[in-house]
Formats: C-alpha cells, sequence, structure tokens
C-alpha cells in the first residue's frame, strides 16, 4: 500500500469515528419479541406497548406522540384522545401540526384498520382505553400514579425503549424513538407501499425516507 493510500485509508477512518451514530430500526420481528415480554394485564406497560405500535406504524415523530415534560403537553401538538376518531373497524389518526404541518395549513389523516394481528395497533389502542380511560383533548398516552393520570414523557418513552430492547436481548445503545420511525418507513418498503404514501404516511418534506428503502426479513403476522 502506497503512503498516499495509506494516508487517505487514516483519513476515512478518523471522520468514521465523527460520524454521529444512527439508531439502528426497530423492526416486526422484534416487536412481537417485545409482545411476549409486554404484561399485557399491566396499564403502564400496555399503554407502552400502544405506544410502540403507534410509534412504528405511524411513522410518527416522537414530538407528536408524547410532550418533553409532563408540564409541557399541549394538545395542538401531541395526539390526544378525541383525535384518533373510531368508525367501526377502523380509526382515523388525526395530527394538527407536525414538524412540516407549522401553520395549520393542512391536516394529516391516518388510517388503522382493526386486524387479527398481534401488533395490530387498533386492537391495542382500544384495549387501552379499557385500562386507562381518558376522555376529550386528555393526552393519549397516560400513566395513572395515585389516582391521577400524567401524559407518557419523552423520558418515560425512552426508558421503556431501553428496557423491552434489553428483555430481548438487544443492545438497548443502539435504539432510540427514532428507531420507530425508522423500523416503519423500511417495513413500508419492504411491504411494497408505493414510495409517495410512505412519504405522505410519515409527513416527509424532502426525499430523507428513500434511505430507508432496505429490506429485514419478515415474520408473518
Amino acid at each position: 500500500m502506497t503512503f498516499s493510500v495509506k494516508l487517505l485509508s487514516k483519513g476515512i477512518t478518523r471522520e468514521k469515528q465523527h460520524l454521529p451514530q444512527q439508531a439502528l430500526a426497530i423492526t416486526v420481528d422484534m416487536l412481537l419479541d417485545i409482545n411476549r415480554v409486554i404484561n399485557h394485564d399491566d396499564p403502564k406497560q400496555y399503554t407502552i406497548w400502544c405506544l410502540f405500535l403507534f410509534a412504528l406504524f405511524l411513522m410518527a415523530h416522537k414530538s407528536n406522540l408524547v410532550p418533553d415534560s409532563k408540564m409541557s403537553f399541549d394538545k395542538e401538538k401531541q395526539l390526544t384522545i378525541n383525535k384518533v376518531i373510531l368508525e367501526g373497524n377502523i380509526a382515523i389518526v388525526i395530527f394538527n401540526w407536525s414538524k412540516t404541518i407549522q401553520i395549520g395549513n393542512r391536516i394529516l389523516k391516518i388510517p388503522f384498520e382493526n386486524t387479527k394481528s398481534a401488533l395490530c395497533p387498533l386492537r391495542a389502542y382500544i384495549n387501552m382505553c379499557k385500562l386507562i380511560p381518558a376522555v376529550g383533548d386528555s393526552p393519549t398516552f397516560l400513566f395513572l400514579s395515585k389516582h391521577k393520570l400524567f401524559p407518557v414523557t419523552y423520558t418515560d418513552f425512552q426508558q421503556y425503549i431501553k428496557e423491552f430492547i434489553s428483555k430481548i436481548g438487544r443492545n438497548p445503545r443502539q435504539f432510540s424513538t427514532y428507531s420507530f420511525r425508522r423500523g416503519g418507513a423500511t417495513f413500508a418498503f419492504e411491504s411494497k407501499v408505493p414510495a409517495e404514501l410512505i412519504q405522505v404516511r410519515g409527513d416527509w418534506a424532502s426525499d430523507a425516507y428513500k434511505i430507508f428503502n432496505f429490506l429485514y426479513p419478515k415474520k408473518s403476522l
């Protein structure tokens, strides 16, 4: 190897060390594994389970699902009970705000169909509402503590990701809340969903979502 090639190789290695490590995608196989270790009778754990499903299949920004703190919940930005509209076998999830919807110029409506899958977000939502009843513009994802309801926060979201990723034998450092958005887009591409629909569902303003167009082994649901 010539001296110039060695220098180039060292430069590339040094540059890689300074690149931020992207969170890995959470896959449907991983969710199936998490489903086996979740306590479905525990309101807190089941709320987190429903949040996981919404995060992946909505491809939603974490800021649309949970606030940064209990006191910073904003009913205009985060998902509320009255923005999940049940219509027979279908639910319509409504977002009035996102990183690309700042001035109320449009509304994003995303449908969910009730399926027999263990990963059905609508079934999880209906069951969650039975465990933690809430109405109106209450946060969609709530914890019950000392007879009071509090919104699930970003810190809670992160904490439970790490906990359940560890329980299924994965490295929790490799995953974050963004892993669901990435995993949802990847799964959609793998399922042959048209790119334009993925962009709309995930509310991407650019073509950045196309970086998730790779396949991973899929387990039948």
